[in-house]
């Protein structure tokens, strides 16, 4: 129960949950876009460029635990990127922030994607949060997943 905790709703669930959140502050909710990556996501986006090929070929080896470790690196990944970046001290309108915005929320969908075969529920909840409504914005921040020890 603790590491489903620690690495679902802490690891997980914050780094959704701050990703929407600071998507909400700075660009009025609207999905960041960008030309190019945030700055300093190179070890980001080489683990998520990785984690295609580590997924295929775990799950053509029946080996599960690989799999999801492998989803569990992007998760690692993009919070030590959004902790040593810091997206929430920027002045508004800094030129890097809709890149870094935009790095994480495709990390996010990745993610979601990742976990669709192994967690679906929870797949569907992350997805649901970085999926613009009608209105063009992405719904407001709510937890992805609720502590186990809380219960």
């Amino acid at each position: 129960m603790h590491r489903a905790d620690d690495e679902l709703a802490n690891g997980l669930g914050n780094l959704v949950n701050r990703t929407v959140s600071l998507i909400h502050r700075a660009l009025d909710g609207r999905p960041p876009v960008a030309d190019s990556p945030g700055p300093q996501s190179e070890k980001l986006s080489e683990t998520l460029a990785a984690a295609d090929a580590r997924i295929e070929s775990a799950l053509g080896d029946y080996d599960f635990r690989a799999a999801t470790e492998a989803v569990r690196a992007i998760v690692v990944a993009a919070n030590r990127y959004v902790n040593d970046i810091r997206p929430w001290e920027f002045e508004a309108g800094h030129r890097d922030l809709e890149p870094v915005l935009a790095t994480l929320w495709e990390a996010c969908r990745a993610i979601a994607c990742h976990l669709t075969p192994f967690l679906p529920d929870l797949a569907g909840r992350i997805t649901d949060q970085c999926t613009p409504t009608p209105t063009g914005r992405v719904p407001l921040p709510r937890p992805v997943q609720r502590r186990l020890g809380a219960a």
